[in-house]
């Protein structure tokens, strides 16, 4: 079994001498650094200095005693002087790449990337995985959400680090992403035990380098780097100051039997072509563009909207397949599967017994998303193995049920029964969902989190983050929850975070910079509004805003007021029932 909690640190950590070299130890003292002992109470390395330690830390090793869980070594298989002035605008900084050892046969190492600025604002920033991971997250890429032109973290002075949560998928990434599954080693790492070895390296990286802890050090990511999050507040408190979760996949198991749930109707029938997914959006449109104050093409009341519009509506009149214009039985059995609930025949950890459905109003998006990349291409999907082209939600279903419950390859879907395999779910729901509402150690600690949900997302339930939001506020109560948690819902956005009007095409405004205001209220104490500005910018410098929309802190949403509704301040946060 492994660990739901993280054993204590160990405090002691070698010298400096032993680990880089006494001619490294005296090119830091004479630059004004201290001796490794004492990381944070004498100035730190000067930029000549870091230079120097920067190819020093190459080769190195940080042992498996100084990491919070079993482990192995950690091996820095390279540390490079990287110069400023790419085109991404990155500082001048050190890039550290390296591998944790696997501790049994047949797993893959756990391989990392840490980017430490020689300008550095004594923070850092672990940036999420995504999907099954199993490519390395480098900490060089764009935050979720972030405006155009917002400066990357590792420019802004954030040490920066991520990992392949311990296993490679390049080989199998596309039709049998979780292949790795069957390693117990590799899924653990995956689960939850990769993201606390790498922070504690991280960590360990940092006081060697800079010769102290970071005065912050804060978590950011998406979809299943959402869910890391969640994790990191639930399994180790102490770790993290601040943490940002969009979209998280918060209930994984409950999620993936869902996928199956709307991947067996298809088998029977209950494909969706385009023609069909247009009728369904333009349907959710009609009925519910209006009720926020303006027909925009948005569909902005997210929870009017869902007491609001009815599926059944668009049946076919005999329930067969009458063409564009109407529903066929199996079509309606396929989408009420995507918009649930799906309900599980016994529960599964923290007591969860069904996984939400999704909401109405982001049926087509752009890049793609929406019904037909996360539910149904219009092609029956096919087994045992499916194709790429199948729609993303089927192929996470096939592999889940294939590697990860069934462990036979050749498991065919068509006859998943969760009765069936009742222990496996139960323990890997114990693995992988972020379901405890109980964050009172993560609260006493004055950590801080910040959740996004976009009410047009189709690869997961918005609604699975709103139960978790109000689990929370159950258990620890309003005003305790209120002082270190936030959930703020993005109407209409996609998985992704895009958004679209429905009538006119347009992108509408869903980009905000959450590392900063985690950052406010993590390091300065203050609290985010009940309304951030979200901004839709040029793609080009100098970026010019182009449109403004608040994002409203849950169970609100932007009702617009009047005058220009490129502007957040014709819209106020409204909630349910607020006409």
């Amino acid at each position: 079994m492994h660990p739901t909690s993280a054993p204590p640190i160990r405090s002691s950590r070698p010298r400096l001498g032993f680990l880089l070299g006494a001619g490294l130890v005296s090119a830091i003292a004479a630059c004004g650094g201290g001796d490794g002992d004492s990381p944070g109470t004498t100035p730190p390395p000067d930029q000549a200095a870091l230079r120097t330690a920067c190819p020093a830390l190459a080769g190195t090793k940080v042992e498996s005693r100084l990491l919070g869980l079993p482990s192995g070594d950690a091996t820095l298989t390279s540390a490079q002087l990287m110069a400023a002035g790419s085109a991404a605008g990155l500082p001048e900084y050190c890039q550290v790449q390296g591998a944790i050892a696997a501790r049994s046969a047949g797993a893959d190492p756990i391989r990392f990337q840490i980017n430490l600025p020689l300008s550095w604002n004594e923070k850092a920033l672990m940036a999420g995985g995504g999907g099954f991971n199993g490519s390395l997250v480098t900490g060089l890429d764009p935050l979720r959400d972030a405006p155009a032109g917002q400066p990357l973290p590792l420019a802004q002075g954030y040490a920066t680090f991520g990992t392949d949560s311990g296993h490679d998928a390049a080989a199998y990434v596309a039709t049998d992403p979780a292949r790795f599954a069957l390693n117990d080693e590799m899924f653990a790492n995956f689960a939850h035990e990769s993201y606390k070895k790498v922070k504690d390296v991280a960590h360990e990286v940092f006081l060697r380098f800079y010769q102290r802890a970071p005065r912050k050090q804060y978590f950011f990511g998406g979809s299943e780097g959402g869910r890391e999050g969640l994790t990191m507040a639930q399994r180790y408190p102490q770790d993290f100051d601040g943490i940002v979760s969009v979209v998280p996949v918060i209930q994984w198991t409950g999620l993936f039997n869902g996928f199956l749930a709307f991947t067996q109707p298809q088998f029977q029938g209950g494909t969706l072509d385009t023609a069909k997914i247009k009728l369904v959006a333009d349907a959710v449109n009609d009925a519910c563009d209006a009720l926020d104050g303006i027909a925009d093409g948005v569909v902005s009341d997210y929870l009017g909207c869902q007491a609001r519009f009815d599926l059944q509506a668009l049946r076919c009149p005999d329930g067969g397949d009458a063409g564009d214009t109407c529903l066929s039985d199996a079509q309606l059995a396929t989408l009420k599967a995507a918009y649930g609930p799906v309900r599980m025949p016994f529960p599964l950890a923290n007591g969860i017994t069904a996984y939400p459905g999704r909401m109405f109003g982001g049926e087509i998006q752009p890049g793609g998303e929406g019904i037909g990349r996360w539910i149904s291409t219009g092609q029956v999907p096919t087994v045992p193995t499916p194709a790429a082209t199948d729609a993303r939600g089927v192929i996470y279903g096939s592999s889940y049920a294939r590697y990860v419950i069934a462990r036979d390859p050749a498991f065919d879907v068509r006859g998943y029964d969760p009765l069936a395999y009742a222990d496996r779910i139960r323990q890997v729901s114990e693995w992988m969902d972020s379901t405890n509402p109980d964050l009172s150690a993560f609260f006493k600690r004055g950590g801080k989190l910040i959740i996004r949900e976009n009410t047009g997302d189709f690869a997961q339930s918005p609604a699975a983050g709103i139960q978790y939001y109000e689990s929370v506020v159950a258990r620890m109560g309003q005003s305790d929850t209120d002082k270190f948690l936030r959930l703020y819902v993005s109407p209409a956005s996609s998985h992704g975070g895009r958004a679209a009007s429905r009538t006119t095409g347009q992108e509408v405004p869903t980009t905000h910079d959450t590392l900063d205001t985690l950052d406010r209220w993590a390091d300065a104490g203050t609290a985010p509004a009940d309304a951030l500005v979200q901004v839709r910018r040029d793609t080009a410098a100098p970026y010019k805003v182009l449109a403004s929309r608040p994002m409203c802190r849950y169970p609100a949403f932007p009702r617009y007021g009047g005058g220009d509704p490129l502007s957040a301040d014709s819209y106020r946060c409204s909630s349910l029932g607020a006409r």
